[in-house]
């Protein structure tokens, strides 16, 4: 039987931290692109900036995003804790704020291109690993926006077919419902690597052969959430360096 594997794209494949930052704080505050630069990000409040990227350990999604906007001293444990912020934001506030972040990335990626890829890297040995992957049939499954993920992967020499990167997924498990249908395949022969527990959890207990890349977005408590579902977790140097032959088991 064919297998299929399918790979997140932020906290897997690329660091996108300051962008990240850099969207939500600058979309948000009606910033203009003078701000999406090493400048503005100095410029950010440092309270703001490691808040953030303590809750980006806890974001599955875009939305999620505005958790240190609208708190930044509630302490954040788990999972739990995260969710219990978020939860409490009228949803129409975080479509507002959706909203914002997409208008203000989509503007500074189409103005200030240069600028927008220098705050995305690609994790080491990533970019080496994409141009030599063997395995024929590889999907992206990711949050991030079809367009910017060709963009940067573009921008490091690798082309990856748009039809095979399925972009602004905050439900992942849609997707691989989706890619399952397309390849005639069992869930079990598509192969999902994601940086954030929650994906993993649900993908595995619908079937699916589900990896945990621990080298990407985490906190303590997922490490908990992992041990207690039996969660196959791998580094990056064992997904680099054994090329994925964990699907061969």
């Amino acid at each position: 039987m064919q297998k299929v594997i399918a790979l997140d794209f932020d906290g897997l494949i690329c660091d996108g931290l300051n962008e990240c930052i850099l969207v939500t704080w600058n979309g948000h505050y009606g910033k203009d692109l003078s701000a999406f630069s090493d400048e503005g990000l100095a410029s950010i409040p440092v309270e703001f900036v490691e808040r953030f990227k303590h809750c980006r350990n806890f974001a599955k999604h875009l939305g999620h995003f505005i958790v240190p906007l609208v708190d930044l001293m509630t302490p954040i444990i788990s999972q739990n804790d995260f969710q219990a912020i978020y939860a409490a934001i009228a949803p129409k506030v975080v479509d507002r704020f959706i909203k914002q972040v997409t208008e203000y990335r989509h503007w500074s990626r189409q103005e200030k291109s240069a600028e927008w890829l220098h705050h995305h890297s690609l994790y080491p040995g990533m970019e080496r690993f994409l141009s030599q992957l063997d395995i024929p049939i590889t999907y992206i499954v990711t949050a991030k926006d079809s367009k910017s993920v060709r963009e940067i992967l573009s921008s490091a020499g690798i082309q990856f077919d748009e039809s095979r990167i399925f972009g602004e997924q905050n439900v992942k498990i849609e997707a691989l419902r989706q890619i399952t249908h397309l390849q005639g395949i069992p869930p079990h022969c598509l192969h999902f690597f994601d940086d954030n527990i929650l994906n993993v959890v649900e993908a595995q207990k619908a079937g699916y052969s589900a990896y945990w890349a621990t080298w990407g977005y985490n906190a303590p408590d997922h490490f908990h959430i992992a041990k207690e579902n039996s969660v196959i977790s791998i580094s990056l140097p064992e997904f680099l360096e054994n090329q994925l032959e964990v699907i061969h088991q």
